[in-house]
């Protein structure tokens, strides 16, 4: 058994798996990581299934300390660099963290999301089959807090290295963002349509892992803003009475009362994700076929992450 230490956990630190499917019936968010990429990406250099749970950080950083012993770990997540003992490091990467030296992640201008991976599995009991947490709900199996101890039944069979990769979502920042229609679609004019994708968007200041609002644009409903509440899912576009957009995120509730003109495909989830406020971006309408393909062609790379060489 190894234990990692939380030394330090600004707001945003959490522990998150694939998420807890199956609850949404009941009012139960499924949670997860914000960046799925980026969390499958840590999972991937230990040899781990993607869903398997990994600290995520959020953009104050985090620093924790290993009791005991030594313990491999791996870090993904752009924006961010990693001092290990004083060294730093840069990411992607897997590493070997021994007892004393303080692994801290420090985010720079514009970082949001980044995931810790490690050997082994969390000691901890699952609550409704999963260790995501997430806040607005208050529902988590361990709450991430300073002085946090974090149990881990390491794999002995594992033999540490280190390693750094290359992150394929890299480079990708420039295209727009792929979108389709969602359940009130046909409620918008052309026009809104048109007018979701014809000018530069940002994410406003006041975001959380709930939703992402929208600064750039204004929409209006020609039904009403008002509808009755129906499911939403992650990665919808929800327009309430002010016209004024947002994106919900990982930890969105169950149901929702506002209009939905589109939805956020899963490949470019983990670009909306780490955008900072203020950082510009476009949109673009793609058919289902399209974001099949760009999901499909995005799990390939992550599968088959490629090692930097000469390392």
């Amino acid at each position: 058994m190894k234990v990692l230490r939380i030394h330090r956990a600004p707001l945003g630190v959490s522990l998150q798996d694939s998420g807890r499917s199956g609850f949404l019936r009941y009012g139960v968010s499924e949670a997860g990581p914000m960046d799925w990429a980026r969390h499958a990406m840590a999972n991937q250099m230990l040899g781990k299934a993607h869903g398997e749970t990994a600290i995520e950080v959020g953009p104050a950083g985090l620093c924790l300390i290993l009791e005991a012993g030594k313990l491999q770990l791996s870090f993904a997540g752009p924006g961010f660099r990693i001092s290990l003992g004083g060294e730093e490091m840069s990411g992607p990467r897997r590493f070997v963290l021994r007892a004393g030296a303080p692994l801290e992640i420090v985010p720079r201008a514009g970082a949001m999301w980044a995931y810790i991976g490690f050997q082994g599995t969390l000691a901890v009991d699952r609550v409704l089959n999963s260790h995501a947490e997430n806040r607005a709900g208050n529902i988590h199996a361990l709450r991430v807090e300073p002085d946090t101890r974090l149990p881990i039944h390491d794999d002995p069979t594992v033999d540490p290295g280190e390693q750094s990769y290359i992150d394929p979502y890299l480079g990708r920042e420039s295209r727009p963002i792929g979108i389709m229609p969602a359940s009130q679609y046909r409620d918008f004019t052309q026009e809104m349509r048109e007018r979701l994708v014809s000018q530069p968007l940002s994410i406003a200041p006041r975001f959380d892992r709930m939703a992402y609002p929208l600064q750039g644009v204004s929409l209006r409903c020609d039904r009403g803003h008002d509808i009755l509440s129906d499911a939403v899912t992650l990665g919808a576009i929800q327009v309430p009475g002010d016209g004024r957009p947002f994106i919900l995120m990982a930890d969105h509730q169950s149901t929702g009362g506002y209009p939905k003109i589109a939805c956020v495909c899963r490949a470019d989830l983990p670009r909306v994700a780490q955008m900072s406020p203020g950082h510009q971006f476009l949109m673009q309408w793609i058919t289902a076929e399209q974001a099949l393909q760009q999901w499909d062609t995005l799990r390939k790379q992550v599968e088959s992450l490629t090692a930097l060489r000469g390392y």
